[in-house]
């Protein structure tokens, strides 16, 4: 009888370290493959060519990350102030077009539209494009992208 309830206690015992072992070892697998946060991420700076900024209007400009990877961005001089714009829709990731002639931003996949400034105008989207920051330092354009 002393037995069996050793044997037991030995089983619950084992059982137990066995499932702390797969709970850590579980976690640490979805940790691992989690997405990092890209809000924490900070923002590089890359110059625009000056030739690639609009005098009015909107300009699409691809910006070179490295030798590999470019970034898509809509410049707008609208105002007399200068915005960048994602190209990518808020509602399902698409990305837009500009239609010059309505001024608006256009989502070919269900009809999502912005203004100039990006912001919605028509659902199905419920944000505003993603606006990246400007700065200017020496007399050159810099456009903040999160990578």
């Amino acid at each position: 009888m002393y037995n069996s309830k050793r044997r037991l206690f030995l089983k619950k015992v084992i059982k137990l370290i066995f499932i702390v072992i797969s709970f850590s070892f579980i976690s640490s697998v979805l940790a691992f493959l989690k997405p990092k946060n890209p809000k924490k991420k900070p923002y590089r700076f890359f110059e625009i060519p000056s030739d690639k900024i609009p005098k009015e209007g909107v300009k699409r400009v691809d910006i070179a990350i490295d030798e590999e990877k470019t970034v898509k961005v809509f410049l707008v001089k609208h105002n007399n102030s200068l915005i960048a714009l994602s190209p990518v829709c808020t509602h399902l990731g698409c990305f837009v077009n500009f239609d010059r002639n309505i001024n608006e931003f256009v989502c070919p996949c269900h009809g999502g539209r912005y203004n100039i400034e990006g912001k919605v105008i028509k659902g199905p989207p419920q944000k505003n494009l993603q606006r990246f920051p400007i700065k200017i330092k020496n007399n050159k354009i810099l456009v903040g992208i999160k990578i």
